[in-house]
């Protein structure tokens, strides 16, 4: 099986969804990722989040396929011992815990290059590892206020964040793209790496070129609902069974929509004959698309869209997603079973190569692979891992 990190072995210390969502992303592309989780209860994910009646979590197995998983507890004294047999044996080791805890714990990077000098340390904070926000708690929600995102985002004049949590998956992508640009450099010099990843500065890195707009023109960034800045109509519309998002934006998308609603008057009236313009009497403009979209189904406005190359999608909510012929097509969303839950879907590793395999394997019971790596991988005989056991210590 041809994997695009076939070889690298990830050591992932992690909990909830960016460290979790870095360490599920190099596993989809082949590397040997191990994740730790506490003994007894697992992370925050597999131990406090929605879960079914069953008791099992439906969050966990989202972000964590193509891992094994074992349990260490590493307040345990045994667990530095531990802990560096794995990261002698590793490539990238990823953690996303407060800056300075595992520093304290003896566990930082200056500590553990010493074992493995070609280490590569992926750390993911709220605001990254110095700084004077350093310190501070940090969820995707108080990311997306201080970043500026939640100031772009949601109606006009009322900020709002983002429906999933956008910084912590921004992190944990950007986290596995440092750990393959380390793994690259470390090919070429032998040299390791430390990786610092800020979900701040993740959510800020997808704010288009809003903070030159800021500095350089009078035209501010504002939060517009689902309008765009300088273009009309541009928006959601109601339809009989639902709504659908249309994209007049160009002087083309114009002109054919002119058409397509038989309103050559609109075509002919100076107040709309430029994006601009159009912008100016925008809520006018919505008005008279509105009441011209009501009278049709989504099925047939976008069939009628469409044919007149006007951009516009249905709004669907995710069971549609789910069941949407394109999705099906190129296979978006794939199914594992996972005990105690069934058949449960994942959207599919995003990139799709033209002879390189991308690995499906169900997210990890906790604690399922702790004989084959504590005895197999690291050399504990049979005694001392039932030993650990009993203390607790696994």
């Amino acid at each position: 099986m041809n994997t695009a990190l076939e070889g690298i072995k990830v050591v992932e210390l992690s909990h909830v969804i960016s460290g979790s969502y870095c360490g599920m992303l190099l596993g989809d592309m082949g590397a040997s990722v191990i994740k730790i989780e506490r003994p007894g209860s697992g992370e925050f994910y597999r131990d406090e989040a929605l879960k079914n009646e069953e008791g099992v979590s439906l969050v966990y197995p989202s972000y964590n396929r193509n891992k094994r998983g074992i349990t260490l507890n590493i307040k345990d004294p045994k667990a530095k011992e531990i802990l560096h047999k794995l990261i002698k044996d590793c490539d990238v080791f990823i953690e996303n815990y407060r800056p300075g805890l595992l520093k304290k714990m003896g566990l930082g990077y200056d500590d553990l290059k010493k074992v493995n000098p070609k280490l590569i340390m992926v750390s993911i904070s709220g605001f990254g590892q110095n700084g004077p926000y350093a310190m501070k708690p940090a969820y995707d929600m108080t990311i997306a206020a201080v970043s500026g995102f939640m100031s772009v985002n949601g109606p006009e004049g009322i900020p709002m964040k983002s429906g999933p949590a956008i910084s912590d998956f921004l992190s944990g992508i950007y986290g596995a793209v440092g750990a393959m640009a380390a793994l690259r450099n470390c090919e070429r010099t032998g040299e390791g790496q430390y990786v610092d990843i800020s979900m701040m500065e993740c959510s800020m890195s997808i704010l288009d070129a809003f903070f030159a707009q800021e500095r350089l023109s009078e035209i501010k960034p504002l939060s517009m609902g689902n309008r765009r800045a300088n273009y009309a109509p541009v928006n959601s519309f109601q339809v009989k069974d639902g709504h659908v998002y249309i994209a007049a934006s160009l002087q083309k998308h114009w002109d054919a929509l002119t058409r397509l609603m038989d309103r050559k008057d609109l075509y002919e009236d100076p107040r709309y004959d430029t994006a601009s313009n159009r912008k100016k009497y925008e809520e006018e403009l919505e008005e008279i698309v509105q009441t011209w979209a009501i009278q049709y189904d989504s099925k047939r406005l976008i069939a009628l869209l469409d044919e007149n190359g006007i951009p516009c999608s249905p709004v669907q909510t995710l069971s549609q997603v789910m069941n949407d012929p394109h999705v099906a097509a190129r296979n978006s969303i794939i199914e594992f079973e996972y005990p105690g839950v069934g058949n449960y879907p994942v959207v599919a590793f995003t990139p799709k190569f033209s002879t390189m395999v991308v690995p499906v394997k169900r997210a990890p019971l906790l604690g399922e692979h702790n004989k084959e790596v504590y005895v197999n991988r690291l050399g504990y005989t049979e005694t001392e891992y039932q030993e650990m056991q009993k203390k607790h210590t696994i």
